[in-house]
């Protein structure tokens, strides 16, 4: 099995790396995405009511507030 890390991961707020495994073919095993800092973010939204996620996630971040507001619609939707 081979393994292959890419450190840092650039473009996201934090730091983070991307392991992935391979098998003797070299297709895709396994993928693990390390992010080695918790930011604790879903503390916010604890005990709240749901429909406040999409109003409360998006402050986030100031670059991906768009991303961040459809997941969370997305999620209250599920």
């Amino acid at each position: 099995m081979v393994k292959v890390t890419m450190e840092p991961v650039t473009r996201i707020e934090g730091h983070a790396k991307i392991t992935v495994h391979l098998d003797e073919a070299g297709n895709v095993e396994d993928t693990r995405l390390h992010v080695m800092e918790f930011r604790g973010f879903e503390k916010f939204l604890q005990g709240r009511p749901i429909e406040e996620a999409p109003r409360i996630v998006p402050r986030i971040c100031g670059i991906c507030d768009v991303q961040h507001h459809l997941a969370s619609a997305k999620a209250v939707d599920a």
